[in-house]
């Protein structure tokens, strides 16, 4: 029998039953969240249920390195209660190769090893050994590639009820896809914010009472098949029947929380669900309150929405205040000469701990992006042709502000503007610098620049 490499698409045979062929399956990858996800669905495909302690025991590399006997003697362990045992390795490197050689030449029982770790290199020892290895499968876990994040997308949404438009599904695709875990985790977020808790949420696997092994934890991934429902979540002890509240509670009460501002501040299930209970604070602002603040299209008013069906502003709302966006958002109101908008994208961004002189510096950028635009006008290129030799390119939600930003601005302006943020720049480095207060003065300036008649 010759070892066996499992690549791409032949991962999801691996983990929907085929690991339960080999003596031990090795999960690695740079895709951190990609190779929890893995590796708990092939445990799971022996043993249903990951929170039986006569089943499954976890361990980790220091575990294994400190106490090398350990991993012979829970492999040759029988379950009480019957069935194959596995046994979990988590966070494993090349300093656990040594031991895992010595049992692989002469395993005992009949227990399931499933162990993960991060990227290996091609001459890791620990990688060649379960490459050599004929009792063995080794899956490397990459970033998902542009096919396998639509696909992941389209049906984490769908077994939610929802649908998505092209334009938002082009936009995740752009601001999703380095770790798998993040992925579900923002997908969850935009399923709470569409109207109700996601169907899939975290692993319903509980340590038993008194149990050390650290069978599952909170570092187990959310959003896979397999979870009956919400109260089997492993951090969420319980949540609130709507029987219980004394009136119609629906998804919208879940999000009236008083003092909310933004999306982002509600979206993370872990503030939602704290305590174990959804909380209903009366007299809160809702949704529309919530969108309106943020200038976002509330979800419910659009004419031309399809039931359940996920657009752009949706994901804007929920899924875009990363630093990028933040950054992006606060360069826009900028150059549009918009200081109300301003005032707001850069109180959202310091309360989000951006850096003074990184915004400064994303300004200088955006600017500079300007110049070349209105320089390649000046030359005789076209408007539509000079504002896609940009460079790095423009997601295309951005473009329809960006041409207004052409429309508005000279060379001679941009020039003043990018001399006043390079001199802020300077003097926040300074060591007696209020930077927050220089970065702002100095962005005003520049808005009042583009306020400015040619």
């Amino acid at each position: 029998m010759d070892a066996v490499i499992i690549k791409g698409k032949a991962i999801d045979q691996l983990t929907g039953g085929g690991a339960g062929k080999y003596c031990a399956v090795l999960f690695y990858g740079p895709d951190e969240g990609r190779v929890r996800e893995s590796a708990l669905l092939a445990a799971r495909s022996i043993c249903e249920d990951l929170s039986d302690p006569f089943r499954v025991v976890s361990l980790d590399g220091a575990e294994i390195r400190s106490d090398p006997a350990r991993l012979a003697d829970e492999a040759a362990a029988i379950s009480m209660t019957g069935g194959r045992r596995v046994l979990r390795l988590r966070n494993i490197g090349d300093a656990a190769a040594p031991v895992l050689a010595e049992f692989l030449q002469n395993p005992a029982g009949d227990s399931a090893i499933i162990a993960e770790a991060g990227a290996l290199s091609k001459t890791s020892k620990l990688r060649k050994l379960f490459e050599t290895s004929p009792i063995c499968a080794i899956a490397a876990c990459y970033e998902d590639n542009s096919q396998d994040l639509a696909a992941l997308i389209t049906r984490h949404l769908r077994q939610n009820d929802l649908t998505i438009t092209s334009e938002a599904m082009s936009y995740l695709q752009t601001c999703l896809g380095e770790d798998r875990l993040a992925t579900r985790q923002e997908l969850d977020k935009l399923v709470i914010y569409m109207g109700s808790p996601p169907v899939e949420a975290r692993d319903s696997s509980l340590k038993a009472p008194g149990d050390t092994s650290g069978i599952l934890d909170n570092r187990d991934i959310i959003g896979f098949s397999g979870v009956k429902d919400l109260q089997d979540a492993s951090d969420i002890p319980a949540t609130v029947d709507t029987a219980d509240t004394g009136d119609s509670m629906n998804m919208q009460d879940v999000l009236d929380v008083a003092g909310v501002n933004d999306i982002s501040d509600i979206s993370d299930i872990h503030e939602i669900l704290d305590g174990g209970a959804i909380r209903d604070i009366p007299d809160s602002p809702d949704i529309s309150d919530i969108t309106a603040n943020t200038g976002v299209t509330n979800p419910k008013a659009s004419p031309n929405r399809l039931p359940g069906q996920v657009t752009l502003q949706d994901v804007l709302a929920c899924i875009g205040d990363s630093t990028s966006q933040g950054l992006d958002e606060i360069c826009d109101a900028m150059a549009l000469g918009d200081p109300a908008q301003l005032d707001y994208r850069l109180g959202r961004g310091m309360d989000a701990s951006l850096s003074p002189i990184a915004i400064l510096r994303a300004a200088s950028s955006h600017l500079f992006q300007l110049h070349l635009a209105l320089g390649s006008m000046a030359q005789g290129i076209r408007a539509d042709q000079a504002l896609r030799s940009i460079r790095p390119p423009l997601h295309f939600s951005r473009t329809a502000a960006f041409r207004d930003q052409m429309k508005i601005w000279d060379l001679h302006r941009l020039i003043q503007a990018l001399d006043l943020l390079l001199q802020a720049e300077s003097l926040c480095k300074s060591s007696l610098a209020v930077e927050e207060s220089i970065c702002s003065h100095t962005l005003h300036q520049v808005a009042l620049l583009a306020r400015k008649a040619h």
